[in-house]
């Protein structure tokens, strides 16, 4: 498996870039690699396969040499996570990049016990490291972004704006419609499409009724086992990927 790294650069056959700063610093110095050898550049229209042409104290030069295969699902999923307490939203944000979430936001819930509002722009910094480093551990052509709704009403916002063509809520109260069954419902895996998660709580009755009264939105089950706010959304995820068949087939 080549290594990976991240360019905000469009590529071109036969073009040249430089990788500096932290990740220059690991490939030079931790990494130490040499000219001749081989990674993959992850650029803006999709990963290339390149060579390492040059060696400094600080970065290195890459040539792009051809486009590299894509690692990217199919299936757009956005996971809306209820922010969770401890280290638990570090969790959701690597598993479920390594996964295949498209995108996630991190919804200020009405059972969320940590209230980010003064230190959201902090924890997005430190969750979108976490998502870079489990991008390029498990050979993601990007970097899924983070978003962070203070509220329902913002929630609402954000998915509208994006274009969410489903939205399931992962609801404990739920019995009959599952997740599978739910899917078969807009069966296009080019839809964008919402998962969403409770905190540790689950949803506030008020949250209840304004999802289930949304446009596009089904209320779903994974079945008789309660989940984890942690485990819920990886699950699902993987559910939804492999419905779609992004998950080996």
């Amino acid at each position: 498996m080549l290594p990976r790294v991240f360019i905000t650069a469009t590529g071109a056959l036969g073009a040249t870039c430089r990788v500096e700063g932290e990740d220059g610093h690991h490939y030079a110095r931790v990494l130490r690699v040499k000219p001749g050898e081989q990674l993959v550049a992850a650029m803006r229209d999709g990963p290339w396969l390149a060579q390492i042409t040059e060696v400094s104290a600080n970065g290195v030069q890459l040539r792009l040499e051809a486009p590299y295969r894509s690692a990217e699902p199919t299936a757009s999923v956005t996971l809306v996570q209820g922010v969770a307490k401890g280290d638990k939203m570090e969790t959701v944000i690597q598993k479920c990049t390594e996964i295949g979430a498209a995108s996630f936001i991190a919804y200020q819930a009405q059972r969320s016990v940590v209230r980010l509002q003064a230190k959201a722009d902090s924890k997005l910094l430190r969750w979108h490291k976490v998502a870079r480093e489990a991008a390029m551990q498990s050979q993601r052509d990007r970097v899924p972004e983070i978003s962070y709704a203070q509220n329902l009403v913002e929630l609402c916002r954000m998915l509208k704006q994006d274009d969410v063509e489903q939205i399931l809520v992962l609801d404990e109260a739920e019995e009959a419609t599952g997740l599978v069954s739910a899917l078969t419902r807009v069966n296009s895996a080019t839809a964008k499409r919402a998962l969403l998660i409770g905190p540790e709580g689950g949803w506030s009755e008020a949250e209840r009724d304004v999802l289930r009264r949304l446009e596009r939105t089904t209320l779903i089950t994974l079945g008789p086992r309660i989940l984890r706010t942690e485990t819920a959304g990886a699950a699902a995820l993987a559910v939804t990927l492999a419905h779609f068949g992004d998950m080996g087939g």
